[in-house]
């Protein structure tokens, strides 16, 4: 008889079911960046949290591919039910001592790395939400505290991998089976529930934002619509926490298949959806404005006013102009002829005094025949324009 355990999930399904959306996910956030820097012009820093949750996806996913053989086969020592001993499967207890240490040291930095891509998957949420309620104080406050919130739970969740069961060596033989059907049972239970439920209300809290935002403010269809899609990904992520919770323990033991199972697929999920609404379109910059403006908080504009910045200090120390290439005085007046010129820059016609009647809701207010009458009287329109002529030392004649 061999050590082989298939439980609640076989080793066909994990790896067929964790191969075909880690693919998925891939392909998805390829997808993405080749839209969001090809077609858009735009990488946010949504675009770049999620590259981060991307790495961090391939590095935990090919960590526990790796250990998978391994894993169902120490499953399958803590689940043996037959009657004939478990000693006669294993054959040499020292190398399946060795090899059971090397698989939980791996096991947690390949888990390590998975959470640390579903926590990607919630700051990039966050990210594209900071741009939706830049004019909402309040919203502003609960947005910070739930990315403070968010991070400490990563740290937490971090450490539960290491602090659950922390025996990592061969001389703890005996200290690692309590960790699974014994009194550390508890104790690694209570740590990775914990994480478990921490994890879920942090997804609940980033639930309220575009619940808010759907319901609260005035935005185009396309975009009410691509804030229901983000809210729909957040649901999926916190059935998938649930699902982990309560499948934690196994015929009264720690089931680590299971576990293991509920981080990687979330988190390949995760990515994929967040990856998906790239085609959307959306994004609250639009592409008409995106040649004159990217002062989106979600925009690595940092550079483009850095080389402004850069070009206007020049300007000022050489004494030309940015906005005039040439430099050349000729471009300053007009030639009239005469010996006498008139400056180029004319200011264009400004108009004061227009009232306008905007009720509080953005909607124009109509007023009666009267009430235009009335009003017209407080409208003055003026234009100034300079036109005083100059010689060719500058002086006015």
């Amino acid at each position: 008889m061999t050590l082989e355990h298939n439980g609640r999930i076989s080793k066909d399904v994990y790896l067929g079911t964790s191969g075909a959306f880690f693919a998925i996910s891939i392909i998805a956030c390829l997808v993405r960046f080749y839209i969001r820097i090809f077609h858009i012009r735009e990488f946010g820093w949504d675009d770049g949290i999620l590259l981060a949750g991307l790495i961090t996806l391939i590095i935990g996913v090919s960590i526990l591919f790796i250990i998978t053989d391994v894993m169902y086969e120490s499953d399958a020592f803590v689940f043996w039910d037959s009657p004939e001993s478990p000693l006669a499967a294993i054959g040499d207890i020292g190398k399946f001592l060795d090899k059971t240490f090397w698989y939980r040291r791996l096991s947690a930095v390949g888990l390590t790395f998975c959470w640390l891509s579903i926590c990607c998957v919630k700051f990039s949420f966050l990210a594209f939400f900071k741009r939706l309620i830049r004019q909402m104080p309040a919203m502003i406050r609960y947005w910070w505290f739930t990315v403070v919130y968010n991070f400490i739970v990563m740290l937490y969740g971090c450490a539960t991998y290491w602090a659950a069961c922390p025996y990592f060596d061969t001389k703890y033989a005996l200290k690692i089976v309590e960790c699974v059907d014994g009194p550390g049972l508890r104790l690694a239970t209570a740590w990775a529930g914990a994480q478990m439920a921490l994890d879920l209300a942090g997804d609940l809290f980033i639930l309220v934002i575009p619940c808010i935002l759907i319901y609260q403010i005035r935005v185009r269809l396309t975009q009410k619509i691509a804030l229901g899609f983000t809210l729909c990904l957040t649901i999926v992520m916190v059935i998938l926490t649930v699902v982990r919770i309560a499948g934690l323990q196994y015929k009264g033991k720690l089931d680590s298949i299971w576990e293991t199972y509920f981080i990687l697929v979330p988190a390949e999920i995760g990515l994929t959806l967040v990856a998906a609404t790239a085609f959307r379109a959306l994004y609250i910059s639009k592409s008409k404005n995106r040649k004159h403006s990217h002062d989106t908080i979600t925009t690595f504009n940092w550079y483009t006013r850095a080389k402004s910045s850069l070009k206007h200090m020049v300007g000022r120390v050489t004494g030309k102009s940015s906005n005039n290439s040439n430099g050349s005085a000729a471009f300053e007046h007009i030639d009239m002829g005469n010996g006498q010129f008139i400056k180029q820059e004319i200011p264009r016609g400004t108009i004061t005094g227009v009232q306008t009647f905007i009720d509080k809701n953005g909607r124009t207010v109509y007023m009666t025949n009267k009430q235009v009458t009335q009003n017209t009287t407080t409208l003055s329109t003026m234009y100034s324009t300079d036109t005083t002529v100059y010689d060719r030392d500058g002086q006015s004649v």
